[in-house]
């Protein structure tokens, strides 16, 4: 096992080295233990088949500050997808027990700026802390500036040219009992995604928790699952979510909601991209649990649509995955 402390007492003080060390090796051993403290380094998961496991999810961080308004070489902004303090590009890679966060500061001042980029297939992040403002968590393909910007390295995951108009992805990452704070569009991507009893948290600022591009022809999209729903935004200054693009496919499942909520549920982007019943809930619990005011397309599914909605059935795809079985180190 590859154990990371600031203090020495470890194989390695910094997490990139360790995972650098771990891929190098080519070896069995395919665990990094990180110990408490706060690390401030730019990550890049790029091996296949492993773990990034903190041994204290609110004492273990990863920090770093790049934004959206940060320049390149020709002077001109790098824009939201460089901007990330962690991305994964290895495939069947666990995060588990850890904070990422940008600390960048408020999207008003530097704009967009990612925590977590989750581009690799069958990514699993287990009792994690996401936290940043504007557009925390990524879950997508990478682009040709994403993997110029993380050179030496190389990526595993799925490559479009562009984005926003995304075709079909086939990707997926599940989370599991993390807590994701941040503020305008912080979840967003066009991956198939479970998020299973997580808490999402409004900044002050207030926002929409969610923004998918799901493709054209790919039925599942954000799924979000016996989740909690809150804030420090004013109360009725959180909509669930807006669509990225036209296609865009988000549930929200048995979640509790509560006054920061709005009353509307979620919100068109603008006039070409409306809410449509491809976005919706059930189950509703908490302050908004009544739906008298929802936004007039998005679905109110019955029992039996909900049900339908499997773990399995969003995520297992052809090769049969089941991220919700434990993993034991290695």
């Amino acid at each position: 096992m590859y154990i990371v402390a600031q203090d020495g007492s470890g194989t390695h003080t910094g997490i990139q080295a360790a995972i650098d060390a771990l891929a190098a090796s080519g070896g069995q051993d395919r665990t990094v233990l990180v110990r408490p403290g706060v690390y401030r380094e730019r990550v890049v998961v790029h091996p296949s088949g492993v773990r990034i496991v903190g041994e204290d999810a609110e004492n273990t961080v990863i920090t770093h500050s790049a934004c959206a308004k940060d320049p390149d070489e020709n002077g001109q902004e790098k824009g939201t997808f460089l901007s990330f303090t962690v991305i994964v590009t290895g495939k069947d890679v666990t995060l588990e027990n850890l904070t990422i966060r940008n600390d960048a500061g408020d999207g008003r001042v530097v704009g967009q700026a990612v925590a977590l980029y989750a581009a690799g297939d069958r990514g699993r992040f287990l009792r994690c802390r996401l936290i940043a403002h504007q557009d925390t968590l990524f879950c997508g393909p990478m682009m040709a500036k994403v993997e110029r910007e993380i050179l030496p390295y190389t990526s595993r995951a799925e490559c479009v040219d562009f984005v926003g108009d995304c075709p079909l992805t086939h990707s997926r990452e599940y989370f599991e009992d993390c807590f994701i704070q941040g503020d305008v569009d912080f979840i967003f991507g066009p991956y198939r995604c479970w998020f299973e009893g997580c808490t999402l948290f409004m900044n002050e600022r207030g926002g929409w928790y969610t923004a998918a591009n799901t493709p054209e022809g790919q039925p599942h999209g954000l799924i979000l699952h016996r989740c909690r729903l809150t804030g420090a935004c004013a109360e009725g200054e959180a909509y669930l979510g807006r669509p990225w693009r036209q296609y865009a496919r988000t549930l929200f499942l048995d979640c509790a909601m509560d006054e920061h909520v709005s009353p509307q549920g979620f919100a068109d982007w603008n006039e070409a991209k409306p809410i449509t019943d491809r976005c919706g809930e059930w189950r509703t619990s908490g302050a908004r649990a009544d739906q008298a005011m929802r936004h007039s397309r998005q679905k109110r599914l019955t029992d039996a649509e909900a049900q339908a909605i499997t773990l399995p059935g969003v995520l297992g795809g052809e090769d049969g995955w089941k991220p919700w079985e434990k993993e034991e180190a290695k």
